[in-house]
């Protein structure tokens, strides 16, 4: 995260939230504000604490209530970007114009956002300050690693000694935090001659330190220690614990970690295990189900909250839909379920109405329906994105001849159907069994292919 820092003329502005945050966004007028906190750092899971939208003057206030510092993630349209929150805080930002019109939904793009007035005590101050600084001296340390091996061991221990003397009186156990396990993750990563150990890192960063969850350089810190970790292992280690995961055994698992020298106790065990099991499931060389009953088996033993935070999330990474899947039914309303009718097949279109492609999209859905819709219901869904629909869109939806949904970006349906680009079809069949995931759609894909193939067979009773 790159973000500018500009002054500002301080406005007096009071409320009852501890912290707010006053935005502009003037290339978003009418567009939805999302703010998220960030529930781990292992997978990275965010839930929306707060909504508002941008308003005709270009701007939006965000009002929150916290105690600790907590790093959160606004998403206006398509772009996001991250900053720290501390209590009773008034933060000034701009989202810049060029960043909005990022094409990539849910996962977006990361943009750089502009703070007006930001105190030298804030905490988003002192870590940018922190890592320009990091950024400079180690630009020039680097490039005399392997020439000038001494020179830039020398460099470095300069360079932590004056961190060390320039944070000695801070207050803030946060930044602290923050600034050594950055230091551990950037310097002491390094390889070259002379660098500290595994061990030695272990003992300084890891042994006596409580588990940080919420601070995303400890984190990342973790991370990069225990990477691939399944591999860093000894034999008499690693062997078991490949075992138990083949015997379904989270129980077996844990024992085999905490026999490592680098895991001191059962709440950092559940941790690596949790690491372990998200890298190899991701890698297809152990059983993905028998790794998913582990997962399970931790959540609903741990006695760590956070464990369970984790694996919760995690479970909810693993299980994608496949052709062939049941369909999980769900609520488009508190009335409407979106589930197909009996003995018809339901054709689900996702879509962006703001894109100039969905007219040409929904003139050749609208063929579709008016020549197979006696054997397949149609339904579209798209981004609410908007609190007051454009012209275009407008113009795009007045075309639909069929039921259409508005859903807020917080709706469930979009990670349940692993939905992360528009257009994008799904086809159902009665049964709830998932035919097409993703579906054909109508126009011609790269082979010539579309949809409606797949509709004449159905039509013929072939489906």
């Amino acid at each position: 995260m790159r973000i500018l820092l500009l002054l500002f003329l301080s406005l007096s502005i009071s409320g009852m939230s501890n912290t707010k945050i006053f935005g502009s966004a003037p290339n978003a007028i009418n567009q939805y504000v999302y703010v998220s906190g960030i529930e781990d750092y292992l997978t990275n899971t965010e839930s929306i604490i707060y909504t508002t939208s941008v308003n005709e003057k270009g701007q939006f206030l965000i009002e929150l209530n916290n105690s600790d510092i907590e790093e959160v993630v606004i998403r206006i349209k398509n772009s996001y970007a991250h900053l720290y929150v501390q209590n009773d805080t008034k933060y000034f930002i701009e989202f810049p114009e060029e960043s909005i019109d990022a094409i990539n939904y849910f996962s977006g793009s990361e943009t750089e956002i502009l703070f007006f007035n930001l105190d030298s005590t804030d905490i988003n101050y002192k870590i940018l300050g922190f890592e320009a600084w990091m950024d400079d001296v180690m630009a020039d340390l680097y490039i005399l690693k392997d020439v000038e091996p001494t020179k830039f061991i020398d460099g470095v221990l300069k360079f932590k000694a004056e961190v060390q003397k320039e944070y000695a009186n801070d207050t803030s156990m946060f930044f602290k935090d923050y600034v050594r396990y950055s230091l551990g993750k950037t310097i002491d990563n390094i390889y070259y001659f002379g660098a500290p150990s595994k061990e030695t890192k272990y003992d300084f960063f890891i042994k006596n330190s409580p588990i940080l969850y919420k601070n995303s350089a400890y984190m990342a810190y973790i991370n990069d220690f225990y990477d691939q970790y399944l591999f860093q292992l000894n034999k008499e280690i690693r062997d078991p614990l490949i075992q138990s995961i083949y015997n379904s055994s989270a129980s077996n698992m844990l024992q085999a970690i905490s026999f490592d020298s680098l895991v001191p106790n059962m709440e950092l065990t559940e941790l690596v295990a949790l690491k372990i099991i998200q890298q190899e499931y991701n890698s297809n060389r152990l059983p993905k189900n028998n790794l998913i009953s582990i997962t399970n088996q931790i959540r609903m033993n741990t006695a760590n909250a956070q464990s369970e935070i984790i694996a919760e999330n995690l479970i909810e990474q693993f299980y994608t839909l496949i052709e062939g899947d049941p369909f999980p039914v769900m609520k488009l309303t508190e009335e409407i379920e979106l589930k197909p009718a009996e003995n018809r097949y339901l054709y689900i279109h996702f879509f962006d109405p703001e894109n100039p492609n969905s007219l040409s999209e929904i003139s050749a859905l609208r063929r579709l329906y008016e020549k197979y819709n006696s054997h397949i219901d149609f339904v579209t869904i798209y981004l609410n994105q908007r609190t007051e629909t454009s012209d275009f869109a407008r113009r795009v939806i007045s075309g639909i001849k069929w039921e259409y949904y508005a859903l807020d970006y917080g709706h469930s349906i979009w990670k349940s159907l692993n939905i992360g680009s528009f257009p994008y079809y799904i086809l159902v069949k009665d049964n709830l069994q998932i035919k097409g995931l993703p579906a054909l759609g109508p126009t011609p894909n790269g082979v010539y292919e579309t949809i409606e193939r797949t509709f004449h067979d159905i039509k013929l009773g072939k489906g």
